[in-house]
């Protein structure tokens, strides 16, 4: 190699590195944007999760009173029928 060319490559090798550099900007620019959007759907669905774990427990706290009401009339009617019983079979 002759000593005029070293320059030129040294140029080149910037040129090749600012190339990479920008390349490299570029990626981490897009890999935050994705990282906030990221964020943003995650609360997004935390929130989502959250009002259906709301929901959830209403919906439990419901079942557990409807099913000691019906335990409660299942008690009555087998009480109404036992005494219906005892009326007929006399």
């Amino acid at each position: 190699m002759s000593e005029s060319s070293l320059p030129a490559d040294g140029l080149e090798q910037l040129l090749q590195l600012e190339e990479k550099i920008n390349q490299t900007s570029s990626i981490l620019q897009a890999a935050k944007a994705e990282s906030a959007e990221l964020a943003r759907e995650n609360s997004r669905l935390q929130a989502t999760f959250d009002e259906q774990n709301k929901t959830i427990r209403l919906l439990e706290g419901r079942l557990h009173r409807l099913e000691k009401q019906r335990e409660t009339v299942r008690g009555r009617v087998q009480k109404l029928r036992t005494q219906v019983d005892s009326l007929t079979n006399e």
